[in-house]
């Protein structure tokens, strides 16, 4: 074994004896021998054993007892099981697995043997690893086409994270995470979807780039990690994050597709207690690559469907909105028994504002005018365009009177108003304004605007800047005179 040699433990079998398993010579006294009865004190004798062999063919406790003994008493020794070869060398009938010698053992067979079986040992754990990696990898790959898959599929965006958040939790189980929403144009990152226990409120809070974790995260358009986050102070590090979740380490993830940050997700620590380490946000990084480009389409082509029902001009809805939620709502009412108004206001004069300021301060009075309706009405009620200067109000649940009290409340607000001023100008102008309700003065959303029109320009008729109620033979003005 040379200056360096281990003590190797030669166990027994029956009848054996050292000089019949060993040999002579000076060599053998490098080796320890001893019989099962004695394994335990010899091993605690030597203190260190760096290979047990033990007879294959003793059967005094049997190989599951026998092995788990040694496994005990010796942890990290080599376990060898060896046989002795018959003479002329055949082997006993059995033919468990075990390395055959010829008796008496030398040391250079055992040496050999003992060696071998090292190297055949650091080869199978080589083999164990390269077969556990590539399972691991066989299995994120798996999870990466399944988000493919499953969020190809979706248009909401909280559907895809939730989705491809199932996925990530087979590798990597985060006690909290957040998911921000980017605004390129605001700059800001909004927290849109929660999980963990207490983080509820968190919803709709705001961030800028570069602010916290998952600022820098979006600014920087890479991964961050803070392993050690109770070393420098939650606070500090991602004051989005509530004192009371006592992080310990966190990971902010950018979500980008086509070169543009989506949003951002991030994760505190693990559902096992173990921190966050840098594997884990590369792991992350990928898993979610897919649901940022789903999350993107998700978002073109909900941008998209908004743009085909609102306003260029005013991003008020447009008549084609107008039309299929006025058909809605009556088809409502019509179930629930319950009554819907439709407000028609044309404004008074905006010929002179075109004529005197030209059109592109008349475009931006009507900007004006419709954030000046929008402030006006409740968070139920649609404002719609329907048209050059005219304007519609779609006030679902609401009947003839309330649609006049609010029909009346927008006049004054645009007859009080100074437009344009922002741009150095003042700019006063009215509205002629009908109304008709479901079911009193139609039973169709054609209905309801026709009689909703005709009441306004009964008002255009009889002065102006007044409020019409429609009736069911004639709509019958309630008139409000211009006070200057």
């Amino acid at each position: 074994m040379g200056p360096r040699a281990k003590t190797i433990l030669v166990i027994l079998g029956k009848g054996a004896t050292p000089r019949a398993v060993l040999g002579p010579g000076p060599r053998s006294a490098a080796f320890q021998t001893v019989r099962w009865p004695r394994l335990s004190h010899e091993i605690s004798r030597l203190g260190r054993v760096d290979a047990i062999l033990y007879p294959a063919d003793e059967r005094e406790s049997g190989p599951v007892d026998r092995l788990a003994r040694l496994r005990r008493l010796a942890p990290g020794a080599l376990l060898l099981p060896y046989r002795v070869a018959g003479r002329g060398g055949r082997r006993p009938a059995r033919r468990a697995p075990a390395a055959t010698l010829a008796t008496p053992l030398s040391p250079e067979s055992i040496e050999a043997v003992v060696l071998r079986e090292r190297q055949l040992g650091a080869a199978r754990q080589r083999v164990r690893m390269i077969a556990s990696r590539g399972r691991e990898r066989e299995q994120k790959l798996r999870s990466f086409a399944a988000i493919v898959r499953a969020t190809g599929r979706e248009l909401d965006p909280h559907r895809i994270i939730d989705l491809a958040m199932g996925e990530v939790r087979r590798f990597l189980n985060p006690r909290a995470w957040l998911f921000l929403r980017a605004d390129p144009d605001l700059g800001i990152l909004t927290i849109e979807q929660v999980e963990g226990e207490g983080l509820a409120f968190l919803k709709g809070r705001r961030l800028a780039l570069g602010e916290g974790l998952a600022g820098r995260a979006a600014q920087r358009r890479q991964p961050v990690l803070v392993e050690e986050v109770g070393l420098r102070g939650a606070e500090s590090i991602a004051p989005e994050l509530p004192d009371t979740l006592n992080p310990r380490s966190v990971i902010a993830v950018p979500l980008l597709s086509r070169g543009r940050v989506i949003g951002v997700l991030e994760a505190v620590d693990t559902s096992t207690g173990r921190p966050l380490r840098a594997a884990d946000a590369r792991l992350l990084a990928l898993l979610l690559e897919p649901a940022a480009v789903a999350i993107d389409n998700a978002l073109l082509l909900r941008k998209s469907e908004e743009l085909s029902i609102t306003d260029d001009l005013t991003r008020l809805y447009n008549s084609r909105y107008l039309n299929a939620t006025l058909r809605s709502e009556v088809e409502r009412s019509k179930r629930y028994r319950t009554p819907v108004s439709l407000i028609f206001l044309d404004l008074d004069g905006f010929k002179n504002v075109n004529d005197q300021h030209g059109h592109l301060f008349g475009s931006r009075t009507l900007v004006e005018v419709a954030a000046a309706i929008r402030e006006t009405v409740r968070t139920i009620d649609v404002v719609c365009r329907f048209g050059g200067d005219e304007f519609t109000v779609i006030l679902p649940q609401t009947g003839p009177e309330g649609a006049f009290i609010i029909a009346e409340r927008i006049r004054l607000q645009i007859a009080e108003t100074v437009f344009l001023r922002s741009h150095g100008l003042e700019v006063r102008i009215s509205a002629s304004i009908g109304i008709a309700s479901f079911p009193d003065h139609g039973r169709t959303k054609d209905d309801l605007l026709a009689r909703a029109d005709q009441a306004m320009y009964v008002v255009k008729g009889q002065g102006k800047n007044g409020v019409a109620l429609a009736e069911t033979e004639s709509p019958r003005p309630i008139f409000v005179p211009i006070t200057r």
